[in-house]
């Protein structure tokens, strides 16, 4: 997180070199796989040839969604002279996000949220855990997420410095029995 005078940045910061690579090498199929389409669709100009390269479409949208999810980066963005906030995600040089109003912040929260995973659907779980997401709370009800992380230490820091920021309370949530309010 990175905070000057009127702004603050929080980010997930760089994919590691590996999660890149892989990434690359699914583009360049995705690529290949869509080259060949047009390639065929161009050199015989028939419903066949449709037909026969709509068999590359599917691979291409799992390549194109794998690779998009080794890729892309979450940013949020807070102007606080502006009074806005932007939700971005990043891959490579795109950016996609907008800026929004910032609402009449109430509190910040750090919430714990079960997870599990049944990778194959057979009913049996594979996995299971907890996730600790910081939220912004206004208007009484709602809130948005803007950090999610599987360490509540480094969630409630998150909250702790953004709620210091936003000149607003914190609540910690991190364990659903023991609800508490931090003192800043």
């Amino acid at each position: 997180m990175e905070i000057n005078s009127e702004n603050i940045i929080i980010s997930e910061g760089t994919r590691p070199f590996w999660q890149t690579a892989i990434a690359a090498i699914l583009y360049t199929v995705t690529f290949v796989l869509l080259s060949i389409v047009v390639f065929n669709f161009i050199q015989d100009f028939s419903f066949l040839s449709l037909v026969y390269s709509l068999e590359y479409i599917f691979p291409c949208v799992l390549t194109v969604g794998f690779a998009l999810k080794y890729s892309a980066v979450n940013n949020v963005y807070f102007d606080l002279e502006n009074k806005k906030y932007k939700k971005e995600i990043a891959v490579g040089p795109f950016k996609f996000g907008k800026w929004v109003d910032l609402p009449n912040v109430e509190y910040i929260s750090v919430f714990r949220q079960a997870w599990s995973k049944d990778s194959d659907g057979d009913g049996i779980t594979d996995g299971s855990g907890y996730r600790y997401d910081v939220n912004v709370w206004y208007n009484a009800s709602k809130h948005f997420t803007i950090y999610t992380n599987g360490y509540p230490e480094a969630s409630l820091e998150m909250g702790r410095q953004l709620a210091l920021r936003l000149n607003t309370d914190l609540l910690d949530a991190t364990d659903p029995q023991d609800k508490k309010w931090i003192d800043l």
